[in-house]
């Protein structure tokens, strides 16, 4: 059983209380316009190709005879042996993700432990969507557990709540994405209803979950005052405001540079990014939005840019 991991965060400081290490997982449902890691979208195995590392050496097309003068093929055509990529002298060439079981990723996780003790961290599981794996992390979560790590998951609610019930005995924190309560806008934003998502975070308030509601602040998309209204009535009336607290997360464009094609395929790569005009709001209208939620009662943090 092992899971693509695409990404592993050392000293993470933003995915859950003290020093953290995150692990990033392959495979998401959602398709969210802002996506911040669109590499993470599809699972399974991808090579990419960063080509301002690429010095045009032409050693990638002596191994691999399938490539065109663009140095890509398309990917109907790549079995994925990695030639290309054992080929490459610059790294130019690399694959998207590392296979890792259960036993190895708690491994990783655990060579950092002194930190975690010291600040009160632990290892943090996001995405993508993790609990798409969730074979691998009912496995991997108990196994940290029993090493005696605080864990945290971090996802957008879109899995059976079977998923949750298989790994809540060994999760201290869940990070939960509501990004916005109308359903209409919500599948057009994320290609997705948000029924699920909300049943399921009704759900795990009920049974004591640890949760922390994260909102993403999407300029003209989620960060409305109608939002945040709409938002502070339902973790009053539906979670009871059982929960830790919302963070508001402010907007950033340093996403934009995955997008276009970064893969060794023709046919590759999530497309061009679809909001590139979009500007991250003031402190001044965070605070705002922030208020809104504290005059109910909500405990609101925002760390801004």
């Amino acid at each position: 059983m092992k899971a693509e991991i695409f990404d592993i965060k050392r000293y993470a400081v933003h995915d859950g209380p003290g020093i953290r290490t995150t692990f990033f997982l392959k495979g998401c449902p959602l398709r969210c316009l802002w996506c911040q890691n669109p590499e993470s979208m599809h699972r399974g195995q991808d090579i990419l190709f960063t080509r301002i590392k690429c010095i045009g050496c032409g050693a990638c097309l002596e191994a691999c005879g399938k490539l065109d003068q663009t140095l890509r093929l398309p990917r109907e055509l790549c079995t994925q042996c990695g030639s290309c990529v054992a080929a490459c002298k610059t790294g130019a060439r690399h694959f998207a993700a590392k296979l890792l079981s259960p036993e190895e990723t708690a491994a990783l996780a655990l060579e950092d432990q002194i930190f975690y003790d010291l600040s009160g961290g632990g290892v943090t599981f996001s995405g993508g969507e993790c609990l798409m794996h969730a074979d691998f992390m009912e496995h991997t979560l108990r196994l940290c557990k029993e090493s005696g790590l605080h864990t945290t998951v971090d996802t957008c609610g879109f899995v059976p709540f079977e998923t949750f019930e298989r790994i809540l005995p060994f999760t201290d924190l869940f990070l939960y994405d509501i990004k916005i309560l109308d359903p209409a806008r919500h599948k057009e934003y994320t290609g997705r209803s948000n029924e699920l998502i909300l049943s399921n975070v009704k759900a795990l308030a009920l049974k004591g979950a640890g949760l922390i509601i994260r909102i993403p602040l999407i300029p003209g998309h989620t960060d409305s005052p109608k939002n945040m209204e709409a938002l502070g009535a339902f973790i009053l009336e539906e979670l009871d405001n059982r929960i830790l607290r919302v963070e508001l997360l402010q907007y950033n464009r340093l996403a934009a540079s995955k997008y276009g094609n970064t893969t060794i395929y023709t046919d590759g790569g999530p497309g061009e990014y679809p909001l590139p005009d979009l500007e991250p709001q003031t402190k001044e209208y965070i605070s705002y939005l922030s208020s809104i939620l504290a005059e109910k009662g909500i405990c609101v943090f925002c760390e801004t840019l």
